[in-house]
């Protein structure tokens, strides 16, 4: 037992300095009159030298490239909104163009799909140009914050919902369930398990906006409005404009509260799982 709380403590030192004076501090631990108290003089000593070396290596320069890192990924959601806005746009300009009004729905959802495509690439863009510490936690937070940001703009946060606290509630869920979901990824990439991995994360993530869709007209409509039983098609119809009646029993009165808000959590599930895809593999990549 002794000798497995001094192999813990060991572990506390940077690799350098348990390679270079490990066994000696194992010995002197071991013959010691004195443990608990030895012990914890070196888990004192252990977590300076770790804190100093951290310290040391956190240069200035790394500390500006990790804060440029951190505004751009908070400000990111805004340029998923304008890109999105660009695209369904042309789609409902084209629907007018050709009379095809009917065809309409399919150019939104093809407009949503070429939008994340593109937040696909662009995350595996960024996360190979950039360091990104921690994207399973960073990203998901960043994110959350940027979209929490655009919600509280007046008249711009409308944009995402048309009752604020629904559009808060739903992407404090996102920002929980999509740090867990990519923490997930990430530890299936690390093993070798890629298959596992995407269709483990495919269907995590129709669950999770599944989810923060239904936490949202929770919060923000009640039940004799939307009825509850219809939360598994909620997100679907958001993202497709297919509408049966799902609120008030009308077409598209879902679409009118809830706007853009799912889209978007769309694309920014994407993203970040477009990023943990290439931040994961790094370490096996290296070794």
């Amino acid at each position: 037992m002794r000798a497995r709380i001094i192999r813990a403590v060991l572990a506390l030192y940077p690799a350098a300095i348990r390679e270079r004076y490990g066994d000696e501090i194992a010995e002197l631990l071991a013959a010691s009159d004195t443990p608990a108290r030895d012990l914890a003089d070196t888990v004192r000593c252990a977590l300076r030298d770790r804190l100093t070396q951290q310290a040391e290596t956190m240069t200035v320069a790394r500390a500006r490239t990790a804060g440029i890192t951190l505004i751009k990924l908070v400000v990111a959601p805004f340029a998923f909104g304008v890109l999105l806005l660009l695209l369904l746009t042309t789609a409902g300009l084209l629907a007018d163009m050709t009379g095809a009004h009917e065809a309409a729905p399919y150019g939104y959802a093809l407009a949503v799909a070429l939008a994340a495509t593109s937040m696909w690439w662009f995350g595996r863009w960024m996360a190979r140009s950039e360091p990104i510490v921690g994207a399973a936690v960073v990203v998901p937070a960043a994110l959350a914050l940027g979209v929490a940001g655009i919600s509280a703009v007046p008249h711009l946060g409308d944009v995402l919902g048309e009752v604020r606290a629904g559009s808060l509630a739903a992407v404090a869920c996102w920002a929980v369930g999509a740090t867990g979901l990519g923490w997930a990824v990430s530890v299936l990439l690390r093993r070798g398990r890629r298959a596992a991995a995407w269709l483990g994360s495919g269907m995590g993530a129709l669950l999770l906006l599944d989810a923060v869709t239904a936490v949202y007209v929770f919060t923000a409509l009640p039940p004799d409005r939307a009825p509850r039983h219809n939360a598994p098609l909620w997100y679907l119809s958001a993202m497709s404009w297919w509408d049966p009646g799902l609120v008030d029993g009308a077409y598209r009165q879902l679409e009118d509260s809830i706007k853009m808000l799912p889209p978007v959590l769309t694309m920014c599930t994407v993203f970040l799982l477009a990023v943990v895809g290439v931040t994961a593999r790094r370490p096996r990549l290296a070794a």
